[in-house]
């Protein structure tokens, strides 16, 4: 799948179904602003059903949902942002939505509020799955999502992996191994140095991500432990890199596509 922070927003969501489809994804990733605007647009709408009809692509990763954690009730802006989540579910079939913290009060509080969470969106057919982020939220590391989807205990609720994340959170690769499988319902692969290249998260995290084998992660080491657990979760390609937001889309598309499959072709021959 090819989440939709791997290209720059300026990029229509129907360059990305073709750039897609031309490097062989099976799946594309939307933002909740992408289809704010594309929702208000029927010329692009009618663009983008029609590039999905002709490809056979899915638009399977919703991005992203926050502010569900307060200590009773989801936020204000969060229960808008799900309506809009749900609308593009029911549109399009989506297959999960991802959120991220930050959350308040206790961990018991907050799995409550994911549980919540899980229970609306399982209304329209979604898996949700919790990322960690260091740095930009307080749900920083994998076991601590771990304890809040432990805690929501919901069949649709679950983690978002992303190796950008878990290498730059400090924790290794090991801590994979203490997950169970189904936990992943997601997976987002990126490449990168380990010391930050530009001091803060957020513009590092967006402007300096190189395809997978490129970078200095332990990407082998990730997939064999996610096959390990017996994780089912669909390869995800998000690589947000300034180096690849100026190739044309396909380009971009390809070199990120290629460059997983031969990891993937090397630790599982």
């Amino acid at each position: 799948m090819w989440d939709y922070y791997s290209r720059p927003p300026t990029d229509s969501m129907t360059t990305r179904v073709w750039a897609a489809a031309s490097a062989g994804y099976a799946a594309i990733g939307m933002n909740l602003g992408a289809w704010a605007a594309l929702r208000g647009d029927p010329a692009e709408l009618e663009g983008f059903d029609a590039a999905l009809d002709a490809t056979g692509l899915v638009v399977a990763n919703i991005e992203t949902l926050r502010g569900w954690a307060s200590p009773d009730r989801a936020t204000e802006a969060c229960t808008r942002a799900e309506g809009l989540a749900y609308e593009l579910a029911d549109r399009y079939g989506c297959r999960y939505v991802q959120v991220i913290g930050d959350f308040e009060g206790s961990v018991a509080e907050a799995g409550a509020g994911f549980g919540a969470l899980c229970d609306r969106a399982a209304d329209h057919g979604l898996l949700v799955g919790l990322e960690p982020v260091p740095s930009m939220t307080n749900i920083d590391r994998i076991g601590l999502a771990a304890t809040i989807v432990e805690a929501a205990d919901r069949a649709n609720g679950g983690i978002c992996f992303d190796s950008w994340h878990l290498t730059r959170s400090g924790d290794p690769v090991e801590v994979l191994s203490t997950l169970e499988g189904r936990c992943i319902v997601a997976t987002q692969f990126n490449d990168g140095t380990i010391e930050p290249a530009i001091a803060d998260y957020f513009t590092d995290t967006l402007s300096s991500r190189v395809v997978p084998g490129d970078g200095e992660f332990r990407l082998d080491e990730m997939v064999a432990a996610l096959d390990a657990i017996g994780s089912q979760a669909p390869i995800g390609l998000e690589v947000p890199g300034l180096a690849l937001w100026e190739q044309p889309a396909e380009r971009s598309a390809q070199l990120a596509a290629d460059a997983m499959r031969g990891v993937l072709a090397r630790v599982r021959g």
